[in-house]
C-alpha cells in the first residue's frame, strides 16, 4: 500500500486548516494585553476546564520568568477604553464561575506572587453547588460564598458578573438577557459596595444583541472566550481570552501568547473545545424538557 496519499493528507490538511484560520480569524492585535481564562484549579475531575494547582503555579512562574507583566482589571479596562497604551507582554488573569476551591489552590499562589486577578461570579449559585453543570461523578463543586468573596475583595481581588444562572445568553429572550445581566451586576454591587465593571459571557457565547445588552446594563467591558469574529479588532463587548485547559502545558501556554508560530493551532483548538462546551446548555435544556420543567 502506497504511503503517498497519507503524506499528501498530512501536508494538505494542516495547510487547509491554516488558510481557513487565517481567512476567518487571523492574529489578534499587537500591543494589546493578553487575557487568560481559568475555571477550576483542582485535582482530577471528569471535565476539561481545569488545571492542577502545581501546573497553575508553574505557569505563573514561567510567565514571570519570560518577562510578562500582570495587570489588574482597571488597568486593562483603561487600555480597552483608549486611556493608556497596552502591550502584548501584559496579562490579565481571569477565573470563570468563582469556585470555592480557588481559596486553597489558585489564591495562595497569586497572593505569594503579587498577581492580581478578576473572578467572575454566577450569582444564583454563590455559596452553593454548580448545579448548572452536567452531573457526572465527581463533578459537584462548591462556589465561593459571599463572606469569602468579601474577604477576597478586601485583599485586592476584583469581581465581575458571569450572569445570574449561567445560561447561554444567545438562546434567551431579550428581557431575560437584561434580567441575567442587570440582576447579577446589582447583586454583586450590593454585597461588595463597589461597582461591577466587567462581564464574562457564560460558555463564551455572545451575539450583537447580547453585546448591546451588556452595554445597556452598565458594564464597561464584556469577555467572551473565542468570539465568532476576526481576532484583529478589539471589541469592547466581545473581548477574546485564551482558555487554559487540563491538556495545556507550558508549551501550549507560550504558544497561546506568541504572536506567530503555533498560535493558530492553539486558537483552533480553543475554538473546538469551546464548541464542545455548548453541549452543556443543550443537554440541560433537554433534561428540563424531559422532566417537564417550565
Amino acid at each position: 500500500m502506497s504511503i503517498l496519499p497519507v503524506i499528501i493528507a498530512a501536508i494538505a490538511i494542516p495547510c487547509f486548516l491554516y488558510i481557513l484560520w487565517r481567512v476567518r480569524w487571523g492574529h489578534p492585535p499587537a500591543a494589546f494585553p493578553k487575557v487568560l481564562a481559568y475555571h477550576k484549579v483542582t485535582g482530577f475531575e471528569f471535565g476539561g476546564t481545569w488545571t492542577t494547582p502545581r501546573r497553575f503555579e508553574t505557569m505563573m512562574d514561567a510567565l514571570t520568568d519570560d518577562g510578562f507583566h500582570f495587570i489588574d482589571e482597571e488597568t486593562f479596562l483603561k487600555t480597552v477604553e483608549g486611556e493608556r497604551r497596552g502591550s502584548e507582554r501584559e496579562i490579565l488573569v481571569t477565573f470563570d464561575d468563582g469556585y470555592a476551591g480557588l481559596l486553597e489552590s489558585a489564591i495562595p499562589a497569586l497572593d505569594a506572587r503579587g498577581i492580581p486577578a478578576l473572578i467572575f461570579l454566577v450569582t444564583a449559585y454563590v455559596g452553593g453547588e454548580n448545579r448548572w453543570e452536567l452531573y457526572w461523578p465527581g463533578r459537584r463543586f462548591k462556589h465561593l460564598g459571599w463572606d469569602e468573596i468579601k474577604d477576597l475583595a478586601s485583599r485586592g481581588f476584583r469581581f465581575g458578573s458571569h450572569s445570574a444562572t449561567h445560561r447561554d445568553l444567545t438562546s434567551l429572550a431579550p428581557e431575560e438577557v437584561i434580567t441575567e445581566l442587570a440582576g447579577s451586576k446589582l447583586a454583586i454591587e450590593e454585597r461588595l459596595g463597589r461597582p461591577v465593571h466587567s462581564l464574562s459571557y457564560p460558555f463564551g457565547r455572545t451575539d450583537p444583541s447580547v453585546m448591546k445588552a451588556a452595554g445597556e446594563t452598565g458594564y464597561r467591558a464584556a469577555f467572551s472566550l473565542y468570539p465568532p469574529f476576526s481576532n484583529a479588532p478589539v471589541r469592547r463587548f466581545a473581548l477574546r481570552r485564551e482558555g487554559i485547559y487540563i491538556i495545556d502545558g507550558i508549551g501550549n501556554l507560550k504558544a497561546k501568547l506568541a504572536p506567530g508560530g503555533m498560535f493558530w493551532v492553539e486558537d483552533l483548538k480553543g475554538r473546538a473545545i469551546n464548541a464542545v462546551a455548548l453541549l452543556t446548555p443543550a443537554i440541560k435544556k433537554a433534561e428540563k424538557g424531559f422532566r417537564g420543567d417550565s
